[in-house]
């Protein structure tokens, strides 16, 4: 999970819809070590946390819960707040819109 996900009402009622474990926001240094040590092993996948491992079993299984779940959250949400836009989230959300300002310039 990113912090900015927290800054929109309808990530933000998801999150908090799941298990505190699974919306748990974690450490940025401790989540590029991981990856690190992954890409130096030559790994195929990261897990952050190494336990989420284990739900790739049952990944099949998690989209229609979330489906289901969010057919009766969200419209009562956008009934109170309408949604707006979120566009590209965290860090990477924010180095990928400066590169394409960038390109844009160049042209």
């Amino acid at each position: 999970m990113i912090h900015d996900a927290d800054r929109y009402p309808a990530l933000r009622e998801l999150r908090a819809h799941v298990p505190p474990s699974l919306g748990r926001v974690h450490p940025t240094d401790a989540a590029a070590a991981r990856l690190a040590s992954a890409v130096e092993q030559r790994r195929t996948a990261v897990y952050i946390p190494a336990w989420l491992r284990v739900l790739q079993m049952g990944r099949a299984a998690i989209p229609p819960l979330v489906l289901r779940r969010t057919r009766h959250v969200l419209p009562r949400l956008e009934a109170e707040e309408p949604f707006d836009a979120t566009g590209l989230l965290g860090a990477g959300g924010r180095a990928d819109s400066t590169a394409v300002a960038r390109r844009r310039q160049l042209r």
